[in-house]
């Protein structure tokens, strides 16, 4: 499990990592992903049974070592006793890495670009090639139906109940696991390493959360939050697309005059003219497959953006040799 945090290192200590998380939380928050609220999290590079991510701050303030929190997977309780107050939503990280022993990286968003894809019925597919990972289907998980009795219906993955239904949800019974366990063998090493059994992984890099938001896993920090910055890239895309397909072609209006009744339309139904060009499961598969190769090179520029923002402070051990 050291493999696949950063290009060209076959392991990965915990400096590496803690600053690779600290780095990570500010890109994410750099780019609209995260703003006070949401997390990235990483599993243990020397122990698979735990994983880090901040504790209770704003991604951008988050800056040191101190500020990070070990978390054991199997019920999302801290490792130290004595360890800073963490987000109540961990559930959503400990019970991902607990299903997918093949998943590294978790982050979750409340991104405004993405929320009306969760409340809407409208739904989010691959439509730029810069997101294939989204395929032709992306679930949308409704936390109404799973609550624990006597818990507070506020939507938040407080428990690992609602986090145990949520990572059900990137990998249904009936999915035919399009897009994330059939192309992971092309993931480069260095980012990755080669696919594990597909029992280890989801069937969806990406799940929106009714009312919420959303969060995708994956095998690696780059990854993950690649992944992260390009769902609302989609979203940002199709929405401006389903905008100006509307105003261009307009509506028309299908249904049963009545005669009778002076002409009014029975039953009637309005459908819009035109529709908008998703990409294929075939094209989106072999985008993801292209695209996979080059998350070494956003990452580098992420990185320098935030190294100059005077917002955002790195202080793990390391960060100043670069």
């Amino acid at each position: 499990m050291s493999a696949g945090y950063f290009p060209k290192r076959e392991k990965v200590g915990l400096e590496d990592l803690f600053k690779g998380l600290v780095t990570a939380s500010h890109i994410l928050h750099q780019n609209g992903v995260l703003d006070a609220y949401g997390h990235i999290s990483v599993r243990s590079p020397d122990n698979a049974a735990t994983f880090w991510m901040p504790c209770n701050l704003p991604p951008a303030l988050i800056s040191a070592p101190d500020d990070l929190v070990e978390y054991k997977v199997d019920d999302a309780s801290a490792v130290e006793k004595d360890a800073k107050d963490g987000y109540v939503e961990r559930f959503i990280h400990s019970e991902i890495y607990k299903r997918f022993p093949a998943v590294n990286s978790v982050v979750h968003s409340h991104s405004s670009d993405v929320l009306p894809y969760c409340i809407s019925g409208v739904p989010l597919k691959a439509s730029i090639h810069m997101a294939g990972f989204l395929g032709s289907n992306t679930p949308v998980w409704d936390a109404s139906g799973h609550y624990p009795s006597g818990s507070k219906h506020d939507l938040l993955v407080h428990d690992s109940t609602l986090g145990a239904s949520l990572s059900a949800a990137f990998k249904p019974a009936t999915s035919a696991g399009f897009i994330y366990s059939k192309m992971r063998s092309a993931l480069p090493s260095q980012i990755g390493g080669a696919a594990p059994e597909p029992s280890q992984e989801p069937d969806h890099a990406v799940v929106l959360m009714q009312s919420h938001g959303f969060t995708t896993a994956a095998r690696g920090i780059e990854e993950a939050v690649y992944q992260a910055i390009y769902t609302r890239e989609a979203a940002k895309a199709q929405t401006a697309a389903l905008t100006i397909r509307n105003a261009h072609f307009g509506h028309i209006v299908e249904g049963k005059i009545d005669v009778e009744g002076g002409g009014k339309i029975k039953s009637a139904k309005v459908k819009a003219e035109g529709d908008l060009k998703y990409l294929s499961d075939r094209e989106a598969g072999d985008a993801w497959d292209a695209m996979q190769k080059t998350i070494a090179r956003p990452w580098a520029l992420w990185c320098r953006e935030v190294d100059v923002n005077p917002l955002y402070r790195n202080e793990c051990p390391g960060c100043e040799d670069e």
